[in-house]
């Protein structure tokens, strides 16, 4: 059965209502997904930048000193703590002394017997020589005499040069530290032949306070140093005027600045580098000989350097990118060269500008040219003065 005109009328007055009750709804949804999604936006800002060249080194303590026995005997004392610091003059070990004090004793006498005989012989020639002249004595008796004068005044030379070395071996008998330096490990223990045919090894003793830094620097980054130095007359060529910090083996940073004493003549064709020292200030002793360090040499500090987050950051088949938001909040990928990194940042080399706005966050949520809701986040960024 068909319905009727009165009931048609009712089902399409019940159609329009419900379709007039849908359509506010519907246009909320399409409100909403139209909306701009939010993300983290940064505005950059230009920092002062610290340009440096790194390269690694290790620690040697100058001069460093071999201890050795010069004569032989036994080892009678050790007078020192081994690791810790001894001074200039401080006696580390004595060998027995008594033999050495008898061949002094000996050479004493040895010499005031010479000295006898010189002392006859002289008076033998004094004496003859008048009497040469009114034919007394023969000329061979005479020459006789100054001969032997002249063989005794060599053996007392002699006899005093015995002296010295009985001396000079007594003095070695005790040994002393010939600088002031950390001294390391006893190499013989007391009661053992030490200086019999060899000099013999007992300990050794490095210097701590100033520290040397052996480090090779590519022959490109010795180039850039030098053209840099060459556009600041008022450096003036000199490689000692650049400041070194020390990164240690911990990635904690020496506290003390040093500078560069020492540019090798030449550089080494075999590994294209130039061999280099630094001196450092070492109060606390903290650097010891053979500490392996990163070296930063300070060129200059860039006014107006860019530094973001590496978070901020994408590689994309080996190239670096980041995403920078446009004055319509639109979001375009743009490429970036990418310069150190220092702590959680990057240095961009080249790519942005200060007041340019890059994405924080949400790389993989949004297409190329979608446009956003920023939310902005201060840039409070820093970078030291030095790496």
């Amino acid at each position: 059965m068909r319905p009727s005109l009165p009931m048609k009328k009712l089902l399409f007055a019940v159609l329009v209502l419900f379709v007039w009750n849908m359509i506010p709804s519907c246009k909320s949804e399409v409100k909403k997904e139209a909306a701009p999604p939010p993300f983290k936006v940064m505005e950059i800002k230009a920092v002062k930048v610290p340009l440096f060249i790194q390269t690694v080194g290790q620690a040697v303590g100058i001069p460093t000193v071999e201890i050795r026995a010069r004569v032989a005997g036994y080892l009678r004392t050790w007078d020192f703590r081994e690791g810790s610091i001894v001074n200039k003059g401080q006696t580390l070990f004595t060998i027995e002394q008594d033999e050495y004090i008898n061949n002094l004793a000996s050479a004493k006498a040895d010499l005031d017997n010479k000295n006898a005989a010189w002392e006859k012989a002289k008076l033998d020639v004094a004496r003859l020589k008048p009497l040469l002249s009114t034919n007394a004595i023969s000329q061979n008796d005479f020459d006789k005499a100054v001969t032997t004068e002249q063989q005794d005044r060599a053996a007392v030379a002699n006899a005093k040069a015995n002296l010295d070395q009985s001396k000079l071996n007594l003095s070695y008998t005790t040994m002393p530290s010939p600088i002031t330096g950390a001294v390391g490990a006893c190499n013989v223990n007391p009661g053992n032949l030490v200086g019999k045919g060899e000099a013999t090894l007992l300990t050794t003793v490095s210097a701590v306070d100033p520290m040397y830094v052996n480090f090779q620097m590519n022959e490109t980054d010795y180039l850039r140093i030098m053209r840099y130095m060459e556009s600041h007359p008022d450096l003036k060529g000199d490689l000692t005027s650049l400041k070194i910090y020390l990164s240690m083996a911990d990635r904690q940073d020496y506290d003390h600045a040093g500078k560069i004493d020492f540019v090798d003549r030449q550089v080494n064709a075999t590994t294209g580098t130039i061999a280099m020292r630094a001196v450092i200030p070492n109060p606390q002793g903290l650097i010891k000989p053979g500490n392996f360090t990163t070296v930063n040499i300070i060129l200059m500090e860039l006014d107006n350097g860019i530094v973001i987050p590496q978070s901020a950051t994408t590689q994309i088949q080996g190239k670096a990118f980041v995403f920078m938001v446009d004055k319509d909040n639109k979001v375009n990928r743009i490429p970036v060269i990418l310069g150190r990194s220092i702590g959680q940042n990057f240095m961009i080399m080249n790519g942005l500008k200060p007041g340019d706005r890059i994405m924080l966050e949400g790389f993989q949520k949004f297409k190329e040219g979608m446009q956003i809701n920023p939310e902005m986040v201060t840039d409070t960024i820093t970078v030291p003065a030095r790496p």
